[in-house]
């Protein structure tokens, strides 16, 4: 049953996120299809703010008991979700604006009366260069990526608050779903990749190959190969290092995400040849969705920082963590290997520093 509510949740990801991808890329050369995406986000912002205001109002009204949520945690987990609809709201404003523009200017036109005209054109000459200094904002897949952002950002807001004031409940939370099996990888990294591939316009805008090439897929020489091991071998020292300030600095965190990710990925009681299979699954599975969307679709149109900010975001599961610095860090490298090389070595790395992590905890952890 869980394993069906799990592939339900990735379906409508799916066809969610990746319906107003293709829309957002169509939106490019069709104002129908970007009036259709503002409309969309716009009433999905309102539901979001509605959804926030609601659940904030329940918890200062106390009706659900103190023994299931604190009333801290309910108001601020509408708070924040309140205000990642408004975020959405906000984003609208550019698109809007864009939209509004063209219609002026065409209107504008279409004038019969040539003086009219011509002061209109210098209109439409001052018109043209706002919607220049705005288009990054208003440009249909950026805003819808923008928007995107703000609500996983809001979502993982919310995992955090949990993970602060009730840590014991978030912990058991993760704790209670046992190892990670290929069906979990399956249904969590399908809806990244089918967004990517949505994203950058399959079908739409390019095919398969200016798709792949759209995301940074492609051949590598050999000494790129080089450069992806001494990129490997780079994170595996720091994340080492991180590892140990982690223990330093945030004892009880420390043992507290340590036994959340035992129970994620230890492979404790396996074979040495399921260990293997195991350790391909969390690197090669865990690793192409994520590359795919983050450094392949993202990191284009929002850059390495902003790209690097959203990736740290959705590994909250460490908690308010300095794993978290650690995992900003591994992003910005990663960030500039896509940029030097492809998405292909970010994908290599990605993939063997997790193929490794797992290795190394059974050699070397005595399992």
């Amino acid at each position: 049953m869980e394993e069906l509510g799990a592939l339900l949740q990735a379906l409508l990801i799916i066809l969610f996120f990746g319906g107003l991808s293709l829309l957002a890329q169509w939106g490019r050369k069709n104002r129908g299809a970007e009036v259709s995406l503002i409309v969309s986000v716009l009433f999905a912002s309102f539901l979001v703010a509605a959804l926030g205001a609601v659940v904030a109002l329940v918890g200062v009204s106390d009706a659900v008991p103190s023994s299931e949520a604190s009333t801290g945690l309910i108001v601020g987990s509408g708070a924040i979700i309140l205000l990642a609809g408004v975020a959405g709201i906000g984003l609208c404003i550019p698109p809007i604006r864009r939209v509004a523009r063209q219609r002026y200017n065409a209107t504008a036109r279409h004038g019969e009366d040539s003086v009219v005209q011509d002061s209109l054109a210098s209109s439409t000459d001052r018109y043209s260069i706002s919607e220049d200094a705005d288009g990054w904002w208003s440009d249909p897949p950026t805003f819808f990526a923008l928007w995107a952002f703000v609500n996983i950002f809001a979502i993982n807001a919310v995992f955090l608050l949990v993970f602060a004031l009730e840590p014991e409940g978030a912990r058991s939370t993760l704790a209670s779903a046992g190892r990670v099996s290929f069906f979990i990888v399956f249904s969590s990294q399908l809806p990244l990749v089918v967004v990517a591939l949505c994203g950058v316009g399959i079908g739409v805008r390019r095919s398969f190959r200016e798709t792949l090439a759209r995301l940074g897929y492609g051949p590598i020489t050999l000494p790129q190969l080089g450069i992806v091991a001494l990129f490997i071998v780079g994170a595996l020292l720091v994340s080492t290092a991180f590892d140990a300030l982690f223990a330093v600095l945030q004892p009880d965190l420390f043992e507290q995400v340590g036994e959340v990710s035992e129970g994620l990925f230890s492979p404790e009681g396996l074979s040495p040849a399921s260990v293997i299979l195991f350790a391909l699954l969390i690197g090669i599975g865990a690793s192409l969705g994520e590359e795919t969307l983050f450094r392949g679709a993202l990191q284009p149109r929002l850059g390495i920082i902003l790209t690097s900010v959203l990736w740290a975001i959705i590994h909250v599961q460490y908690g308010p963590s300095v794993l978290l610095i650690n995992i900003f860090v591994l992003s910005l490298a990663l960030g500039f290997l896509r940029k030097r090389i492809n998405t292909t070595a970010t994908f290599l790395v990605h993939a063997s520093y997790n193929f490794l992590t797992v290795l190394l905890s059974y050699f070397l952890g005595g399992y």
